[in-house]
């Protein structure tokens, strides 16, 4: 039981410490965020991956994510927005591939090159999927 408790105590401590080491965002990335998104507020910064820093945000009162890479790259920009706001092919994609399919969240990701995908969070019978189309309304999965 003592060890029990003695090997638990050391846990808590060392997650402790792990949750309280603050994450070191690298000069680049900084500059290219503030340049990028001037006006951001309730900035969180978090690492997607060995190479790649995400941040999340508001920007004119929506949720918006956005990844660059650690010499400063821009990756990508996903951007919370209204089903109201998906293109109409887009809607109409869905709801033609989906019929009776209830749209539960609709993000818009922009990549260099204007690049863009909507992504739709859908049930259909009961059941979540998550679809990715082209502006133009032409499914990618």
């Amino acid at each position: 039981m003592n060890k029990n408790i003695i090997v638990l105590t050391l846990a808590f401590i060392v997650s402790l410490s792990v949750n309280s080491q603050s994450l070191i965002i690298p000069d680049a990335v900084t500059a290219a965020f503030k340049s990028k998104f001037p006006t951001a507020t309730n900035i969180k910064w978090g690492k997607e991956n060995a190479t790649e820093y995400e941040a999340e945000f508001k920007l004119n009162n929506s949720a918006v994510s956005a990844n660059f890479k650690t010499d400063g790259r821009w990756v990508e920009t996903e951007t919370t927005i209204p089903v109201t706001d998906l293109p109409a092919a887009v809607s109409i994609a869905i709801n033609t591939k989906y019929p009776g399919a209830v749209i539960n969240k609709t993000e818009k990701t922009e990549m260099p090159g204007n690049k863009i995908i909507y992504e739709a969070a859908i049930t259909i019978n009961g059941k979540k999927k998550g679809v990715e189309l082209k502006p133009d309304g032409s499914f990618i999965k």
